[in-house]
């Protein structure tokens, strides 16, 4: 199947999270004992990554199962320890979905986005794929049940702040004697036991948890006592998709890897990746990664159309772990000893690949339910048997209904009286990874290339909406350029910014800084007289204007006669009501104060930028951006455009493309470089 645009622009979300932040650092936290994975995950759930399963209703993004297992593909594709840690909310979120009350549901979800983790609770010492074999008990007394048992290899376990168990209700009875309960996680008699030492996985946290008397309330009962069996199965089946695309992530890594290392790799004077053997294993490593995503998606489709799934997903589950494990497999072969190396990341691959085809049912129990469900799909001459009536739609998760309203943040307790009303002005530039150079001219190719925020200024951004998250408030965008600057604001509005708008006029081209900050100036003055009152606070970036002078900001304050502090690194509200500024200086650091309203020029913070969640991308996308027009923003025609711009252009000029070089053929290291040294002094480059 083809990804709708909406499913393409969250994993596009995802994909980028996961090549900044998950990729290029778990290597280094897996080697020092897990040291930074708290500050990753933290990222991840400021994105939303822990809260997939969680319909709009309860708090979430209200995604379909397509689009969470093509989320779980690109995060385990960064790391399947991560990605366990993070879907491992679905898991064990599933059984409430499926027989939930939605008294249960809401506090379900409330409690497990609080304490960020909740855990699956069914295999035990001696009852792995054999689920009929729990010997954890839930014994009646009054208005609980009391749970006993120990339970193993609990992903979670030992961070989860709820649990979904399942528990012996009629012992001796088998699967027909088990119950579903939820559990949190500081009731009294819960401890942890043992954590296991893994071979891969290791981002992972894995544990027994242990039930000694622990009193659970009667109505955080899931289903009908002695019915536990059938919710874990429909359980599995929910999940198994998505260790499908897990398998698929590490698949499609292993293919990059490979790929990218073959064609850098040369032996007998050319790249290993035009020899046929391993061109051989590339494209069979490229049609596994291929068949796996299939697969995964074809069974997420089913689940969100209501129809039967079972075998699509066990085939899934088989099909996309086995892709993984192989893949791995041929990618150290093409590797060769480097591949073995615990340097280089196929190492890792193989080490984690392998829990694929083990968790959530062995592969070996898939093929078993793929037989069974093809024996009832089969008459005996062979022939497709009529189709049974759907499948009650599922409800893990529910479809995405319109756009949800944004979660809010928590808030720090403000300073008494005092919430903050702030504005960011930014500029949109061109997005440098899409423009091209024209190959004649050798100038930037810009048309068709989307708007992005200024570096500095999303900086601007980040630190007025840390200090709404202290001390509450509103954070508004303000930019000024054509319409397509509108892709620009709605990353403001993404990252939480709550309004935006854009001055957008033709008689307003070709401003140069001192007309542009006349522009926005006046802009400004417009929406403080529509809000009553004035911004306690302008934030810009340090290149608000093209040039590191950052000229806008210090002009805006000239324009509105208020105190200006640039060069701020972080701001907070001090009790008077004045904001206090750390401040970069060519000695250090040091701090001025001002009272509001005021101007703050930002730097590049300490602090990292915030991703945007799938709840906040989904309301920008469909976020109004108010316009503002000449007819509004009135600056005389002598004050803006061309005519206001004192700073002129003389001329202009292409650079001559010339190829000037010399070879230092013949001479050994160490004369080589001596003369090179010679020839750069000469030159007086050094």
């Amino acid at each position: 199947m083809i990804l709708d645009q909406d499913t393409q622009e969250l994993v596009a979300l995802v994909r980028e999270f996961v090549d900044k932040e998950i990729i290029p650092n778990v290597g280094e936290i897996e080697k020092n004992n897990n040291e930074g994975e708290e500050e990753l995950l933290e990222k991840a759930i400021g994105m939303g990554l822990n809260a997939l399963c969680v319909p709009a209703e309860y708090g979430g993004p209200g995604l379909t199962n397509v689009q969470v297992f093509s989320i779980a593909e690109e995060v385990a594709r960064g790391d399947i320890g991560i990605g366990t840690t993070l879907i491992g909310n679905c898991l064990a979120s599933y059984p409430v979905l499926l027989v939930g009350t939605d008294e249960q549901k809401r506090y379900w979800f409330k409690t497990m986005l609080e304490k960020k983790w909740a855990a699956f609770c069914l295999t035990e010492p001696g009852a792995g794929s054999d689920a009929g074999s729990v010997r954890t008990t839930a014994v009646e007394d009054g208005d609980y049940y009391v749970l006993n048992g120990t339970k193993s290899f609990i992903s979670n376990g030992p961070i989860a702040g709820i649990y979904t168990v399942l528990a012996s209700t009629r012992p001796k009875a088998g699967v027909l004697g088990l119950t579903a309960f939820m559990v949190e996680r500081d009731l009294p008699g819960i401890s942890i036991g043992k954590e296991e030492d893994k071979m891969g996985m290791r981002l992972s946290c894995t544990s027994e948890v242990i039930f000694d008397n622990v009193r659970v309330p009667k109505d955080h009962m899931l289903g009908k006592k002695n019915r536990g069996f059938k919710i874990i199965m429909e359980t599995l089946d929910h999940s198994r998709g998505g260790v499908g695309a897990f398998g698929v992530g590490i698949a499609q890594r292993a293919c990059e890897i490979a790929t990218v290392y073959a064609k850098q790799r040369k032996q007998f004077g050319a790249p290993v990746a035009n020899l046929q053997a391993v061109e051989q294993m590339l494209a069979d490593m490229e049609i596994r990664t291929q068949t796996g995503r299939q697969m995964y998606l074809h069974a997420a489709e089913l689940m969100d159309a209501g129809q039967p799934f079972t075998m699509e997903a066990a085939i899934a589950k088989t099909a996309g772990s086995d892709a993984g494990m192989a893949n791995v497999v041929d990618g150290i072969q093409v590797m060769g000893g480097y591949g073995y190396m615990r340097d280089y990341p196929m190492e890792k691959l193989y080490r984690d690949a392998k829990i694929l085809q083990i968790y959530e049912g062995t592969n070996q129990v898939q093929r078993g339910v793929i037989a069974g469900q093809m024996k009832k799909k089969y008459n005996e001459d062979g022939h497709k048997a009529p189709s049974s009536a759907p499948a009650k739609k599922s409800e893990a998760p529910k479809s995405a209904a319109p756009a949800p309203k944004p979660v809010e943040a928590p808030k720090a307790a403000p300073v008494p009286g005092k919430e903050l009303n702030l504005l960011v002005c930014v500029k949109q530039v061109p997005d440098t990874t899409q423009i091209k150079i024209d190959p004649v001219k050798h100038t930037l190719i810009r048309e068709g290339v989307p708007a992005i925020v200024n570096t500095f200024d999303t900086y601007a951004l980040e630190t007025a909406l840390r200090l709404k998250d202290q001390v509450g408030g509103k954070v508004t965008v303000i930019s000024m350029g054509l319409p397509a600057a509108k892709d620009a604001l709605r990353e403001c509005l993404a990252a939480g910014a709550d309004e935006a708008y854009l001055i957008t006029d033709r008689v307003f081209g070709g401003s140069d800084t001192l007309a542009t900050s006349k522009i926005i100036s006046t802009a400004i003055g417009v929406l403080e007289e529509k809000n009553g009152k004035p911004f306690d606070c302008i934030f810009c970036g340090k290149q608000a204007i093209d040039g590191d002078t950052g000229q806008v900001g210090p002009e805006i304050s000239q324009h509105l006669n208020r105190a200006l502090i640039s060069y701020a690194v972080e701001v907070a509200l001090q009790e008077d009501g004045s904001l206090k500024c750390k401040r970069e200086s060519d000695e250090g650091y040091d701090y001025y104060a001002a009272k509001t309203p005021c101007i703050v020029t930002v730097n590049k913070t300490p602090y990292d930028l915030r991703y945007p969640n799938f709840i906040s991308q989904r309301a920008a996308r469909n976020a109004e951006i108010h316009e503002l027009s000449s007819a509004e923003v009135v600056v005389p025609a002598e004050e803006r455009g061309l005519a206001g711009s004192p700073t002129k252009v003389r001329k202009t000029y292409t650079p001559t493309h010339e190829k000037n070089g010399m070879k230092i053929e013949g001479l050994g290291g160490a004369e080589a470089a001596e003369k090179l040294v010679s020839l750069m002094t000469a030159a007086k480059l050094l």
